[in-house]
């Protein structure tokens, strides 16, 4: 039980495990929320918490740019990465992220009152951007899978040959979890899009809630199982 709660406490302790945790409950809330009718006041008092969360999460975002830029940098200066699919996503995918943190503080600054804009613009740029990190990251996630299940039928001369370029059972894993959970945050995103693209404004408040607990979910569990890997 001890280590449990010490395990508990060294999670909420970081910055990802924090956000996790707080992703996990605002979702968790818009999931409950969407058993009960809309103009109750259960319901109302569920969105209210699941709002202020998403409000808390986007202050915490607020100097995560320079952590995207940190990231893009390593990335790039690091050499080995032999696959250009891999690559061009990744590097999309950072781009995206770069573009989404200033859509989202103009957008919140707008909320606030703070700035002239057209916040429904500016909220659509944030989403958009955002679908597309968590697409490239569940796209390239996905094909690292699939390299690491072909790579188990490779003849013994490929694999003499591939041997630098092998992908361990511990990155395939990561891989594996990351696809589904991007996957699965990917659909709540496109889901704030305006109508008309894809599944947008279709999601009820069930659906949305039970995606983005199962992707927040996910976050938690590779924490707690694999922390030594963070």
């Amino acid at each position: 039980m001890s280590s449990l709660v010490h395990q508990t406490v060294d999670v909420l302790d970081c910055y990802e495990g924090r956000d996790a945790a707080i992703t996990f409950t605002l979702y968790f809330c818009c999931l409950l929320s969407g058993f009960y009718p809309r103009k109750s006041k259960f319901h109302r008092s569920l969105q209210r918490v699941f709002k202020r969360l998403e409000d808390c999460r986007v202050v915490l975002r607020l100097y995560d740019d320079l952590t995207i830029l940190r990231d893009f940098f390593t990335y790039e200066l690091r050499p080995g990465e032999r696959n250009w699919f891999v690559r061009t996503l990744k590097c999309l995918h950072y781009i995206a992220w770069f573009c989404y943190y200033p859509s989202e503080h103009i957008s919140w600054l707008g909320e606030m009152k703070m700035v002239d804009i057209d916040s429904k613009l500016w909220e659509f740029y944030t989403n958009f951007f955002w679908s597309m990190a968590l697409l490239t990251s569940a796209l390239w996630n996905a094909y690292v899978v699939l390299q690491y299940i072909s790579q188990k039928n490779y003849p013994k001369e490929k694999e003499e040959e591939e041997k630098k370029s092998f992908i361990p059972w511990t990155a395939a894993r990561n891989a594996m979890l990351a696809t589904v959970r991007d996957g699965t945050e990917f659909m709540v995103a496109v889901s704030y899009l305006p109508r008309g693209f894809l599944w947008s404004s279709t999601l009820t408040y069930i659906q949305i809630g039970m995606l983005g607990t199962c992707s927040a979910f996910l976050r938690l569990y590779a924490l707690f199982k694999f922390q030594e890997d963070h």
